[in-house]
């Protein structure tokens, strides 16, 4: 499936995600799209379980349901990738660092080609894969493969990561609003996050400016256990959501 295509469909689930439920003429006018493109893309969707569409409208079947990577990536790259070149600042030679399985993160990956000498531990496969083919040093945390988020999670996750210090984790979130932490859609994301939160000496949150908007249901990382939050430039409101992260720094 071509980049734009992907680039569509979390466009419209975004949309969805925000309006529960839209009639598909309208939903056309803000593409910008033929009915019969919105036609095939909501066929898609609805074949991923996605949305569904009832008596001309289409409406998102459960927005804590995680949706694949694939096309989160596609998600607000504007926004996301900023964010990693600033993090990836955060990164001295030397280190070793955890990098999680989000998509915001996955963008900062080339972004470590100019580090010397780091230990890179993910359970994101598609991290791990790019940083191999820029030859850095990888450590894999094994476990369970969760396929619609290509990352590892489970008991052997769990008692891997147990076993390393991290000088630095970067970890992500699905959302912010009605929280006092960084959130998560997925249950078994949150034990892996809390095995490396407790592993590590310094963490540093990422967070482009839509998650504010957006909920999810598990809280796995409160305000006050962040050492740094990367963010967009954000509205007096937005900064009074994230009261208690030590370090605020907006890109």
């Amino acid at each position: 499936m071509s980049k734009k295509k992907e680039a569509r469909l979390a466009t419209i689930r975004q949309i969805l995600t925000i309006e529960n439920r839209v009639k598909i003429v309208d939903l056309a006018k803000q593409l910008h799209v033929t009915p019969e493109t919105l036609r095939t893309d909501l066929n898609e969707l609805e074949s991923r379980n996605i949305i569904v569409r009832e008596h001309g409208y289409a409406r998102i079947v459960n927005a804590m349901t995680e949706t694949p990577l694939a096309m989160r990536r596609e998600e607000n790259p504007e926004l996301k990738k900023p964010i990693m070149v600033r993090a990836m600042k955060e990164i001295q030679d030397g280190m070793v660092v955890f990098l999680d399985a989000g998509s915001t993160v996955l963008l900062g990956a080339p972004f470590l080609s100019s580090k010397k000498d780091l230990t890179i531990v993910t359970n994101s496969i598609p991290l791990a894969n790019q940083c191999a083919l820029m030859n850095l040093d990888i450590i894999f945390v094994g476990g369970v493969i969760f396929n619609n988020g290509l990352r590892t999670y489970g008991y052997f996750s769990d008692h891997m990561i147990d076993s390393m210090h991290f000088d630095v984790a970067i970890i992500g979130t699905d959302g912010i609003r009605n929280s006092k932490g960084l959130t998560s859609i997925s249950e078994g994301d949150i034990s892996v996050k809390r095995h490396v939160i407790n592993q590590s000496k310094v963490i540093i949150g990422v967070c482009d400016s839509s998650k504010f908007s957006t909920t999810a249901r598990f809280e796995y990382c409160k305000f006050h256990e962040i050492d740094k939050l990367i963010t967009n430039q954000l509205t007096p409101d937005q900064v009074k959501q994230i009261k208690g992260v030590k370090e605020i720094i907006q890109v």
